[in-house]
């Protein structure tokens, strides 16, 4: 028996947090679709602790898949076909990630992610809509999905993601758990985020976030399938700030989840930074790239120009003026809905601050729930345990609405 193993692939993270929470984050989506274990593992192998190979390791990884998908697909495996082109969808989101916002492979990348899931839409039991959203004289990306055999009384959530997520990805990561309950879901991006930036690569964020979001609502009431007394709204990350914002301005919202409540931008991703970040020379975007990885990792390199770009700023100094727009407690006592606030303890403090002084201050009920490290629920949006993290949402949704 000596030699014999039952597999040569190896379950190995990173010690770089970073890559580690990448890594786990497309395990979650794993979870309704999004990925395969083993295929991500066999990926990861050979990685270093820097993300310089992410991009073409998992590129490589989807444009494999994808032409598995394409066969399936000729031969008539319509099953088959539509699992393959959803894991696509989600490597080419992964290697669009860790590519450089200012270069053209991330583009390419996140356009074969949209194509993907493009072509698999159509093989689900449930129906999955591309939709545009009006919002003056731009079209907002979205998905409108419905349950084969319609929502239970029209109930209908209006999910939005946060800074680095898209479109494809929220399918996977709350839109089927969704369906799976009777539950209408609609899909939708707005200025800054990663979706709306493939059409409009000049639409940054914006602290009012009530104006693209009142959009988005309009669009999910204009629809007959969508019953007007059973409306949710979910934001995740950053788009907890998004549907606060957008709650405090909208009562047709009539629930509302918070994954997390985000009251005070500035301060919550100041919690990631080095203390005295505040207080550092400033750093103008155009030396970056001259920096040694020594002196600046490549990861904090790839945030700091993302952020750069995503906000409209080309340098620390302006981008940290620019965060403290971003504000929400003014107003939260208009919120008037029952909310489910939601935070993993892994998250840190700031979070669980924002998280009470939301509480604190909402004018309807608000229901908490810190995610645990026992439950393996900790991370942020629960990218660990995403069936546990969207069955505390829907139960409380089912209830509320």
């Amino acid at each position: 028996m000596a030699g014999i193993e039952r597999t040569a692939t190896r379950i190995t993270g990173f010690a770089n947090p970073e890559l580690d929470f990448q890594l786990m984050r497309m395990l979650g989506a794993a979870s309704y679709g999004g990925g395969a274990p083993g295929e991500i593992f066999a990926a990861r192998a050979g990685l270093d602790e820097t993300p310089r190979e992410w991009p073409r390791r998992f590129a490589d990884l989807a444009a494999d898949i994808e032409r598995m998908a394409d066969v399936a697909l000729g031969r008539g495996h319509r099953v088959s076909a539509r699992e393959h082109y959803g894991r696509a969808a989600m490597y080419y989101r992964s290697a669009e990630y860790f590519c450089d916002p200012f270069a053209g492979e991330a583009l390419q990348y996140g356009l074969a992610s949209q194509r993907c899931f493009a072509a698999a839409m159509p093989l689900f039991a449930d129906s999955v809509t591309a939709i545009d959203i009006p919002f003056g004289d731009l079209q907002l990306p979205g998905y409108f999905c419905a349950p084969a055999g319609g929502a239970v009384d029209g109930r209908t959530l209006v999910a939005i993601t946060g800074f680095d997520g898209t479109n494809e990805e929220m399918f996977f990561s709350a839109a089927r758990a969704g369906l799976e309950r009777g539950f209408n879901v609609l899909l939708a991006q707005g200025p800054g985020q990663v979706s709306t930036m493939r059409r409009y690569p000049d639409l940054v964020f914006r602290p009012d976030y009530e104006v693209p979001l009142a959009a988005v609502v309009d669009a999910a009431l204009a629809r007959p399938e969508v019953n007007p007394d059973k409306l949710g709204l979910y934001g995740v990350s950053f788009g907890g700030y998004f549907a606060a914002r957008a709650a405090i301005h909208d009562p047709r919202i009539r629930a509302l989840v918070l994954n997390s409540p985000i009251v005070d931008l500035k301060a919550y991703l100041l919690g990631f930074l080095p203390p005295g970040a505040e207080e550092m020379e400033d750093l103008p975007l155009s030396y970056v790239d001259e920096l040694p990885d020594e002196v600046m990792p490549l990861t904090m390199k790839l945030s700091f120009k993302s952020a750069c770009r995503r906000y409209g700023v080309d340098s620390s100094h302006a981008w940290l003026k620019r965060l403290a727009d971003f504000r929400a407690e003014e107003g939260l006592e208009r919120i008037a809905c029952p909310t489910l606030a939601l935070v993993g303890e892994g998250e840190g403090e700031e979070a669980l601050r924002q998280l009470e002084v939301f509480a604190s201050k909402a004018g309807g009920r608000v229901t908490r729930h810190v995610f645990t490290r026992a439950d393996g629920a900790d991370m942020h949006c629960q990218v660990g345990n995403l069936p546990l993290g969207l069955a505390v949402v829907f139960d409380w949704l089912e209830e509320v609405l």
